[in-house]
């Protein structure tokens, strides 16, 4: 047995805990029985399923969270880094050992719910349900434990508080199918079929389907963020075949009509938040960037790419995929090339600004400190896109795109059929700046270390 997974069973179950779950369970099932006046069988399927969502999506993240910060807390985690366990044994090991008894509770709730839906009109549209749901809860603890190792930083064994608001937002988006399981009623969706990439699936196999998915994304994603706190170095792959299953998996939502080069469209979107993300979650500081000169000039280009951060790995799949929309999109009868025909210049133009957001992150993160650079990129970043265009677009609205590039959009809003010149000038006088600012910045640091 997985050594870990053995550890937290020890911890976690107990023969009093063993006899104390169902006994609460059932007192809750016999409540929620009694209350009934109707239809007993539909109020305790509701009830244990509620109670399955509870155990699951609330009980269950707080103990996969718990695994980690426990560990970090009682300063046994550089204990953990030594053992001999590979990162897919720890990391599932802690999955699943620190949520057993939580999915000891559940997996109870779960076959009272089968049996009491036996009898209930839609049985199996409910039990697919209550299979994507607990495919989904893994789903989330697995993202859940995979964002809270991505932010844990190595030598202080903390994580950003950005970067945890920024993961929390994403995963309380990750709550919803498991609230909308638990509201919908099965019996509304007999003929209900979802327009996921057109395959017409029934909207319970459809989420069947997308619930494993998230799973596997989630599985690879502990598994990297794991063998990142172990040393065992990787190349990115990880990273960007998740950004391009997450890009493809939106992409299905969209009208069959609408794809084609406008697929590029969601998979640029992704990789570019992406990059925001692996931007403000991961240390680029200088010893970073001189990590990556150094086996640039010195090492394999394998041992680069493991020690490149992963923000520029997201940029430059945006990158490809805004050039493969203007290659392939050139169309005019494409669906969004008709409809909205500066999408080109648009999707540009969001790449370059992100790239200048890049560099002003890293004019703050060069700086010889340990203060955190994520505070004051979002003040400049405010001070830039917010204060300076509102101070002037009362007296001269056309200085505001000087300020922030993307204030050009409003050409297209007032019927332009481009951005004109502006923008593109702005962005290209900021881009200037920015790099200037930066190269600076590196050189005034390494002159200490060329003076010594």
């Amino acid at each position: 047995m997985n050594p870990e997974f053995k550890r937290n069973l020890w911890l976690e179950i107990s023969p009093a805990r063993l006899a104390l779950m169902p006994g609460v369970l059932t007192l809750i099932a016999l409540l929620a029985v009694a209350m009934s006046e109707h239809n007993p069988r539909d109020n305790l399927f509701i009830a244990c399923t509620v109670l399955f969502t509870g155990l699951t999506v609330g009980w269950g993240s707080l103990l996969v969270m718990s695994s980690i910060n426990n560990e970090v807390t009682e300063r046994t985690w550089d204990q953990q880094r030594l053992s001999a366990l590979t990162p897919w044994q720890m990391a599932w090991g802690k999955l699943f050992g620190s949520t057993a008894y939580a999915w000891y509770g559940a997996l109870l709730c779960a076959v009272v719910a089968v049996l009491a839906a036996s009898a209930l009109p839609g049985f199996w549209s409910r039990c697919v349900w209550m299979l994507a749901g607990a495919i989904g809860a893994v789903a989330l603890h697995a993202w859940l434990m995979a964002s809270r190792l991505h932010t844990l930083d190595l030598r202080t064994e903390k994580s950003s508080s950005t970067a945890g608001r920024l993961f929390g937002l994403f995963m309380a988006l990750q709550t919803l199918p498991m609230v909308f399981m638990v509201l919908r009623s099965p019996t509304d969706e007999v003929l209900a079929s979802g327009g996921w990439w057109s395959l017409g699936l029934p909207l319970p196999v459809q989420s069947l389907v997308l619930a494993a998915l998230m799973l596997a994304l989630g599985l690879l994603a502990l598994w990297r963020s794991m063998g990142k706190q172990l040393m065992v170095r990787s190349t990115p792959w990880a990273w960007a075949l998740g950004v391009l299953a997450l890009g493809w998996m939106l992409a299905g939502f969209m009208p069959e009509d609408a794809r084609d080069a406008n697929l590029m469209v969601p998979l640029a979107g992704v990789a570019l938040l992406a990059t925001y993300a692996a931007l403000f979650t991961e240390s680029n500081n200088r010893l970073v960037w001189q990590a990556v000169l150094f086996h640039h000039a010195h090492s394999p280009r394998r041992r680069m790419l493991q020690a490149l951060p992963l923000w520029p790995v997201s940029w430059a799949m945006a990158a490809l995929f805004v050039l493969l929309y203007g290659v392939l999109g050139i169309n005019p009868d494409q669906h969004l090339a008709s409809q909205f025909p500066a999408a080109s210049s648009v999707m540009w133009l969001a790449l370059l600004h992100c790239l200048r957001d890049c560099g002003i992150y890293h004019f703050f993160a060069l700086r010889n400190t340990t203060r955190k650079p994520a505070g004051m990129t979002l003040l400049t970043l405010f001070v830039l896109g917010v204060v300076l265009p509102g101070l002037v677009a009362g007296s001269a609205p056309e200085l505001a795109t000087w300020f922030e590039p993307l204030f050009g959009l409003q050409q297209l809003v007032k019927g332009g059929a481009s951005l004109g010149l502006a923008p593109w000038l702005a962005m290209a006088v900021q881009l200037a700046v920015v790099a200037a600012l930066v190269a600076w910045r590196w050189a005034a640091g390494a002159k200490p270390a060329q003076a010594s």
